[in-house]
């Protein structure tokens, strides 16, 4: 076990565990949320006097803002090696090299789940004519180069968790351009990111509402972004020049706080409520920057808190993997939560399915399945193969295998 993750943090520059805790707690909040909202069913145990031992509801209603928490750890990841290199920890990155890590990053887990949707249409989100041409361009051609979050016949149409992807790829465009003035004046970039974002949010909200095409423009989550960015910045800073060894329980301690902090406020949107309107939405575009501080405080503590804290807990080997693949995972498991109830399985007579409570616990746990099966071989075998050698050293590799397979298989039975 030691010895992974030994492998793992050699493996990448300045790794940092708290990063993969805090992508797989993300990831696994996001997935009860939308297995709450296709099952009903909630989680709790109560003691014999009617009180909770264990009540998981309000991670399921509102395990959603987890998304804004993947957003902050975008903007801290993207940021983190420009800030090594500003204090001297590594050489600078080109500008290709980072579009290039990101196109292999997202891109081909994510067009071959659209290549198996396009030939597999009760995978998708919603139905749509596969024998138009132009249904399959609108549908298809919007997601492959990431333009569907333009319209709300679209954002969701065939993926039904790539909404964020626009987001991400916008932001994407653009950080180059914002590391520049980060990279001069961290604090006062924040600042402006915060005012832009905020003035969108409230313009949105009080004169085009908040649709689902509105809540995928990037402009409403620069300061989301560019709080991990400055998060990242303090990281390395501090690192740098302060002794943070001597802060160890201390920041440890604040981490812990921080939990405590997100937790409350997800205790504090279940007492908000606009009549008339989504109260949920619109408390997170007014309040969500309170969210991402906590978070980007989170990652800041907790990089410099105890080794039981950080790397036994927070970087364990279960954490680890679930980060590996949460990508894949993310993309695959809603759409594999609708597939399940289209052609009903497990099988119930119930109307609604969701009133069944065995067919229920049964589809939960056949979504985590065959979502961690197909996450596991998406990542495995396409993304980080492509990741390592190129798309075109992939197929050569693909080739290659394929010549040699017919010898091996003959000397296999030779032996045998």
């Amino acid at each position: 076990m030691s010895n992974k993750k030994s492998d793992r943090a050699n493996s990448i520059p300045g790794y940092i565990y708290a990063l993969d805790g805090v992508r797989a707690v993300s990831i696994m909040l996001i997935f009860i949320f939308h297995s709450w909202q296709q099952s009903w069913i909630s989680y709790q145990i109560r003691l014999p006097n009617g009180k909770f031992l264990i009540n998981l509801d309000i991670f399921q209603r509102y395990g959603y803002i987890a998304i804004d928490s993947l957003f902050v750890l975008s903007g801290f990841c993207l940021f983190y090696p420009v800030a090594r290199a500003m204090f001297g920890e590594t050489n600078p990155i080109t500008w290709k090299t980072f579009y290039k890590k990101r196109i292999m990053r997202i891109v081909p887990g994510y067009w071959l789940m659209l290549i198996i949707l396009l030939f597999v249409p009760a995978l998708s989100y919603t139905t749509y004519n596969i024998h138009s041409a132009s249904d399959l361009f609108k549908h298809f051609g919007s997601h492959a180069v990431f333009l569907h979050g333009l319209s709300s016949k679209t954002i969701g149409s065939t993926i039904s968790t790539a909404w964020t992807l626009p987001i991400e790829v916008g932001f994407y465009l653009i950080f180059p351009l914002i590391a520049v003035v980060f990279k001069k004046k961290p604090v006062p970039a924040f600042l402006g990111l915060f005012v832009i974002s905020q003035c969108f949010r409230l313009y949105c909200a009080f004169n085009l509402g908040t649709g689902s095409e509105i809540q995928a423009i990037p402009l409403g989550y620069l300061d989301v972004f560019g709080v991990g960015m400055l998060s990242a910045y303090f990281v390395v800073y501090a690192r740098n020049k302060l002794d943070m060894g001597r802060l160890k329980w201390f920041m440890t301690a604040l981490s812990v706080v921080c939990l405590f902090g997100i937790y409350y406020f997800m205790k504090w949107m279940s007492l908000f409520q606009i009549p008339g309107a989504d109260g949920s939405v619109y408390f997170r575009w007014f309040f969500r920057e309170i969210l991402c501080v906590i978070i980007a405080l989170f990652l800041f503590s907790a990089t410099f808190s105890i080794d039981l804290w950080n790397r036994k807990i927070l970087g364990n080997r279960f954490f680890v993997f679930i980060s590996a693949i949460s990508y894949s995972f993310y993309l695959w498991h809603q759409n594999i939560n609708i597939f399940l109830k289209k052609i009903n399985v497990p099988y119930t007579t119930v109307n609604p399915v969701m009133n069944d409570r065995a067919a229920m616990d049964g589809y939960v746990i056949l979504t985590i399945v065959i979502s961690l099966a197909i996450a596991v071989a998406s990542t495995y075998l396409v993304e980080m193969p492509i990741a390592r050698r190129g798309v075109v050293g992939y197929f050569k590799n693909i080739i290659n295998g394929a010549k040699a397979a017919p010898k091996k298989i003959k000397e296999a039975l030779k032996n045998a």
